[in-house]
């Protein structure tokens, strides 16, 4: 009977030990870890079918066939392919030791199946109650070692990395561990009967134990929380062992079996549920803490479209995941097409702080989260993507956020405070808060779009009206500049007039002669004003007039816009001088709307000079008034700098100086909040240049311009 017993578990193991096999092999055809589970699982398929075939064989010749063809061959090859698998498991297989070790151990078993074949290793004799069994020749002692150190060794690496490991490889390696060492124990009692023949290999019986422990350990790596493993084994073993022990007992006790079946078929219907109840109950009590956080996650997922900040939203969602999941650190990472990367935006973690950290579009994080498009452990990333993704960030879990198809953003989270695993229900969770996220994500931005929208329709609306009514002041203006133009060229005509007939009356009167010059000069003065009045007032027209922009870039030296904006700025400020330093270079041309600079250059200039005079009047210092200006020259482009010593711009007003009607002028001066906007406005949008500042306050501002050399092609549509 026990013979049969041991012959039947061979078979049944051997089939269990095949399926598996094949199983893990087809949920990772490429992985060399599923690669090599299945060849270990082979090896022992053709291990205990030859032990129970060879036991149970009626003629020693055919024990014989089963020890050398089928037993052996698959018992010397186990430590070798455990081994390879523990190094590729644990990643190790990239190191030159390692290699070496594994190439080692393939010689050997090549080697010792060899032997085997030879019949060098061990021969078949009987041995009750088995029909047959090994008995050691001369080779046996080297595959008894060679099992003992490649296994043990083997098992030493899985639980050194099990020490080092991250929680999720942890929990991974902590099922593999416990279940190879009931495999290889259990296995080990084969060799009992070789060396005392008192001793049967009861352990043989208990060796399919592992096989689908590992191989779920492989396929999956969410592996459930331990507690929640034995509790319900505990569970189950209660209910089914009352079930169905409790009507045996009956029937011992009484001798009544017709009514031992009526109550086992009673037991049997309500066992089902009793295990639900009670496998509920330990569940709540167990998990009450993540069914807390998760009830709170669902909540707030609900709310979300209600927030139309986005930065808000994000702060708010990283602060509420950390608080209630009780995680290390929660950042999320949104779209920026700017930049052509997914950006950190909010980050929530326990008193660290970061530098900026981005993943461009082309990233293979990225392209691995399009692909899945679920959340996932940071330990199911192939090797070489975690390597890719190494950063201040202790990833965990990653949770994406797509509409449709578009992945807008992703959220990291960090491990749990309290070292648990994220369950499958987590995933659940995290897998909803991420689609309302999305949601709340595309909801901030149209609302932030629309307000974009409705200020640039104000502007314009703004813009219109100063453009309409720069018209009607341009008209009078130049009505009167007419007048002083007519007046100025009849006094100058009155005055040559009256040198060319007087002669001699002016070489008698010196005086007379140079009151009549000095005359001159001031109709010649007034003649050049006039025209450069009138070529100001044509280029603010012309940035008003937005038709045939183009006919109106031109090549110029850059002298010849700063000489009129410091005329204009001398009359503004009644100034003998400007304090200008400039430092440009005769060949300084530049490509642009002159008009349209040299107003650029006005506001600039204009602003530095009314900042000095505020830091003089604010801050009660006497200093001497700075700008300086510089040109500097590169192969594409032209780079304006302007700097002065002025009061410099508050933190909180950076963010104002180009949006229209904010000013940081005094209130007595004349500061319209206009000036910066439309200088903006034609650098980046008429020129498609660039615009910036630095500034510190009391210190002094510099603001730099990059103008293109060349008329870009989107000028000239």
């Amino acid at each position: 009977m026990l013979l049969k017993s041991f012959f039947f578990m061979s078979l049944i193991t051997a089939a269990i030990n095949c399926c598996f096999a094949v199983f893990v092999y087809l949920k990772g055809k490429n992985r060399p870890v599923n690669i090599l589970w299945s060849l270990l699982g082979i090896s022992s398929a053709f291990w205990i079918l030859g032990l129970g075939c060879m036991s149970y064989a009626p003629t020693e010749n055919i024990a014989e066939f089963f020890l050398l063809y089928v037993h052996y061959p698959g018992a010397i090859c186990i430590p070798a392919f455990f081994l390879h698998f523990v190094v590729v498991l644990t990643e190790q297989d990239t190191n030159r030791s390692y290699r070496i070790l594994i190439r080692s151990a393939y010689i050997i078993a090549a080697a010792m199946i060899a032997a085997d074949i030879s019949n060098l290793l061990a021969t078949v004799a009987p041995l009750p109650p088995f029909r047959y069994y090994t008995q050691p020749k001369a080779f046996y002692l080297f595959y008894t070692l060679e099992f003992a150190v490649f296994v043990s060794f083997g098992l030493y690496l899985l639980f050194r990395s099990y020490t080092t490991a991250t929680a999720d490889r942890k929990n991974q390696y902590k099922y593999m561990f416990l279940a190879m060492i009931i495999g290889f124990t259990g296995g080990s009692t084969a060799f009992f009967p070789v060396f005392s023949d008192s001793l049967f290999p009861y352990g043989v019986y208990f060796v399919f134990l592992h096989i689908p422990v590992v191989s779920y350990a492989i396929v999956k790596y969410r592996l459930m929380d331990i507690r929640i493993a034995i509790t319900r084994a505990g569970i189950s073993l209660f209910v089914y062992s009352f079930t169905l022990g409790f009507p045996f007992w009956f029937a011992f006790k009484t001798g009544e079996w017709f009514w031992a079946l009526v109550l086992m078929g009673v037991l049997a219907s309500i066992g089902p549920l009793i295990y639900h109840v009670l496998h509920m109950k330990a569940e709540n009590i167990l998990l009450a803490q993540q069914r807390h956080y998760q009830s709170i996650l669902l909540q707030a997922s609900a709310g979300m479209v209600r927030e139309h900040d986005l930065n808000r939203l994000l702060k708010v969602m990283t602060h509420l995941v950390k608080k209630s999941v009780k995680i290390k650190f929660a950042a999320a990472f949104l779209d920026d097409n700017e930049t052509n990367s997914y950006v950190l935006k909010a980050l929530r973690d326990s008193g660290r702080t970061f530098r900026e950290l981005s993943f461009p579009f082309n990233h293979p994080l990225i392209v691995y989260i399009k692909e899945h498009k679920e959340p996932f452990k940071y330990e199911e990333l192939p090797a070489t993507l975690r390597q890719s993704v190494k950063s201040e960030l202790d990833m965990h879990l990653i949770i994406p956020s797509f509409i449709e198809d578009r992945l807008i953003g992703f959220l990291v989270l960090g491990g749990k405070l309290n070292n648990t695993l994220y369950s499958q229900d987590d995933m659940n969770v995290f897998q909803t808060l991420s689609n309302q996220a999305a949601l709340a994500i595309e909801n901030c931005r149209f609302m932030e779009e629309f307000k974009k929208t409705q200020e640039r329709i104000f502007n314009a609306e703004k813009l219109a009206s100063i453009g309409g009514l720069a018209e009607g002041v341009a008209h009078q203006i130049r009505n009167r500049l007419n007048h002083f133009s007519v007046t100025s060229g009849e006094l100058k005509l009155e005055v040559e007039d009256f040198t060319s007939t007087h002669v001699s009356l002016l070489e008698q009167n010196p005086d007379l002669k140079k009151t009549l010059s000095y005359l001159s000069e001031i109709g010649d003065s007034l003649l050049t004003n006039v025209r450069r009045t009138d070529g100001i007032i044509n280029g603010i027209l012309h940035y008003a007039r937005v038709e045939a922009k183009e006919s109106y870039f031109s090549q110029f030296f850059l002298a010849s816009v700063i000489e009129p904006s410091l005329d204009l700025l001398k009359v503004k400020h009644e100034l003998e001088s400007f304090p200008l330093e400039v430092s440009i270079a005769s060949t300084d041309i530049i490509y642009g709307v002159k008009s349209q600079l040299m107003e650029s250059m006005f506001n600039i200039l204009d602003n530095a000079f009314e900042a000095i005079q505020d830091r003089k009047d604010q801050l009660k210092e006497m200093i001497d008034p700075k700008i300086r200006l510089t040109v500097t020259q590169h192969p594409d482009s032209t780079f304006i700098e302007v700097t002065d010593n002025g009061i410099g711009i508050k933190e909180e007003d950076k963010h104002k100086i180009f949006a229209p009607f904010f000013t940081t002028k005094s209130s007595y001066k004349s500061g319209t909040g206009i000036g910066m906007y439309v200088v903006k406005r034609m650098v980046e949008e008429n020129h498609k240049g660039k615009i910036w500042f630095a500034s510190e306050h009391g210190v002094g501002t510099t603001f730099y311009i990059k103008l293109p050399k060349n008329k870009p092609e989107q000028l000239i549509a």
